[in-house]
């Protein structure tokens, strides 16, 4: 199959719904920039059986600020196709609009659950929304906002976290609400 290269711009109409295949766009990752060092966070990067995590270093009470996405603040038309996977995108309230993120911190090893502990505030911090134990994996709910946001095919993918209430194929956002902790 031979691919197609294409200039279009990424995030307009006439491209979101083309195959990946169709949708090569130059590469600009940054990814291999990720700072580890001397982080002011409760947490470390892992290897795990699928790629790479975030694992929590000592117990994290409810609210505690386990890492913070930074990097630049890209336009959707500047990110390579590579890229787009893994950017954070974000709403300005201020500018009233959407941010693309490339992260160049820990925080991109943030896995995705379908019954996470974690969650990404507006400052793009990650937080915790339960008990986080030392050496537990620190998850959040990759697709959460309304399901009339854009979604790009490039973000798809098969969902293994094996919750209970697990989505399965994540293909779409969906409005989520963490669900309250039974009391023992």
């Amino acid at each position: 199959m031979a691919i197609t290269i294409t200039d279009k711009v990424p995030n307009s109409e006439n491209t979101m719904e083309l195959p990946a295949a169709s949708r090569l766009f130059p590469c600009k990752t940054l990814m291999k920039q990720v700072n580890c060092d001397n982080r002011p966070y409760p947490t470390i990067p892992i290897d795990v059986s699928y790629g790479k995590g975030l694992q929590a270093t000592q117990d994290c009470p409810v609210g505690t600020v386990l890492e913070k996405f930074e990097g630049p603040v890209l336009e959707y038309s500047e990110l390579g196709s590579s890229d787009i996977p893994y950017v954070l995108n974000f709403y300005d309230e201020g500018q009233r609009q959407w941010k693309w993120m490339l992260g160049l911190t820990p925080a991109i090893y943030a896995n995705h659950s379908c019954e996470p502990n974690a969650r990404i505030n507006l400052q793009q911090e990650i937080v915790a929304i339960r008990l986080i134990k030392a050496g537990e994996e620190v998850l959040f709910v990759y697709n959460n906002d309304t399901e009339d946001q854009k979604w790009d095919p490039l973000w798809t993918f098969d969902c293994k976290c094996g919750a209970k209430n697990c989505q399965g194929l994540i293909n779409t956002y969906r409005p989520w609400e963490p669900v309250p902790e039974k009391s023992e």
